[in-house]
């Protein structure tokens, strides 16, 4: 019998023992008494070496799996690697370090021993259960990657640091008041309107299932997975935020909660009016060198695609298979909310996204568990029946308008007709 499957077994048959003298205590409504706990209590160091000789020996077999063939300039490989894929190897070292209890530079000597400046990211200790953080020259590997994933990112942002987490904006309401003024005469004190913007990191987290295979697996392909689960967590977790978010003490505000005095509320099919409507109303604010874009959800394309002039004309196709709409650019966002009504009520966005901020704390902090279980839709899924690790992300980070007047957004819009 393979050497790895006959430890599994062993480690199975150990935790069904513990398993049946819980329910047995728990049957008779009584604690473990002093022989039943030292006998549990030796079941279970025995399953956690099992555990830990797995790991080890399925760690090999990669490793041993995925040697360069002779002749390969695996140093200039290491220094030509994708972005972001340093980060994924950060995570990977440091998951499996939390496991099997190593110190984390001692696995990436292992795992990657050709990457030099990983381990130079490596701290010297063991990795504990409260994580470990992502060192920030790795992590901004990440952000040109959400820029390109996430689509509110991708609409140019501002991106602002959060010093102790916390970050206060100064912000003009008012036109300076400016005069002219003759020779030698005194010039008008500049009665400025000013308001304030205040910025306080909320913590964004994530559970992300690996499979232990996958984590142990040193390959490029594997890597790159990794990297990838991590920047479409963080994305999508961003985009839904920017627009829903409710502002509270733990969520980031979002353009529904901050702009609400700029909502259309159409209740009907969507026209072409509407959308002149949207622009018309950001064309009436002052704003410097406004980059306007749209959000727009795809149960919606075909339909604005579809427009037609009352002399049978296309309105829009022409510049959208350029990718813009009233000679801005738009993105599909599949994240905004479509109803299950029979109208499938939805939304579309326009703004100079310029003016919404994003504040970053602190980069990526993991922890690890192959005992927890995570919600897959309304089912719970256990790490350990599944030969699973779960990864906790979190990141610090808030969300906020800097001028509400730059952002409109149509709601109820009818995505097909009712039944």
């Amino acid at each position: 019998m393979d050497k790895i499957l006959a430890m599994k077994q062993k480690r199975a048959e150990l935790i069904k023992k513990m398993r049946a003298m819980v329910e047995a205590a728990t049957s008779a409504t009584r604690d473990f008494n002093d022989d039943e706990r030292a006998n549990y209590e030796q079941l279970r160091a025995e399953a956690a070496a099992l555990a830990d000789n797995i790991v080890r020996e399925e760690e090999l077999r990669s490793l041993e799996g995925d040697m360069p063939a002779p002749g390969v300039n695996t140093q200039a490989q290491e220094r030509d690697l994708e972005s972001g894929i340093r980060a994924a190897r950060f995570v990977k070292v440091a998951l499996l370090a939390s496991r099997t209890h190593e110190p984390i530079r001692d696995v990436a000597e292992r795992m990657y021993p050709a990457d030099s400046r990983l381990r130079e990211a490596m701290t010297e200790g063991v990795a504990g259960d409260g994580g470990v953080a992502v060192p920030q020259n790795l992590y901004d590997e990440i952000i040109p990657l959400l820029r390109q994933t996430s689509v509110t990112r991708s609409l140019g942002v501002t991106n602002l640091p959060l010093p102790n987490g916390n970050l206060t904006l100064v912000k003009q309401t008012g036109a300076a008041n400016f005069k002219w003024v003759g020779e030698n005469k005194p010039i008008a004190n500049s009665k400025i309107a000013m308001g304030n913007i205040k910025l306080s990191a909320k913590k964004l987290s994530g559970i992300i299932p690996l499979s232990n295979e996958l984590l142990r697996d040193s390959s490029l392909v594997a890597d790159r997975f990794v990297r990838d689960e991590m920047v479409a967590g963080i994305a999508e977790a961003e985009d839904i935020t920017a627009l829903y978010g409710t502002g509270n003490e733990n969520a980031p505000s979002g353009i529904v909660t901050v702009c609400a005095d700029n909502k259309i509320d159409v209740g009907k099919a969507l026209t072409a009016d509407v959308l002149y409507e949207m622009v018309g109303k950001l064309m009436a604010v002052k704003l410097t060198n406004p980059a306007f874009a749209w959000r727009i959800p795809g149960v919606l394309w075909a339909t604005i695609y579809g427009m037609q002039s009352a002399a049978g004309n296309y309105i829009f196709r022409d510049e959208m298979k350029d990718g813009k709409l009233c000679g801005y650019p738009f993105k599909i966002d599949n994240n905004i909310k479509v109803g299950d009504d029979l109208n499938g009520k939805t939304q579309i966005f326009f703004g100079d996204w310029k003016h919404f901020l994003i504040g970053t704390e602190s980069a990526l902090q993991i922890s690890v568990s192959t005992d927890a279980s995570y919600t897959d839709g309304s089912k719970s899924v256990s790490a350990f029946e599944n030969d699973l690790t779960l990864m906790r992300a979190i990141v610090r980070e808030d969300f906020n308008v800097r001028y509400k007047e730059a952002f409109v957004f149509a709601d109820n819009v009818f995505s097909k007709a009712s039944e």
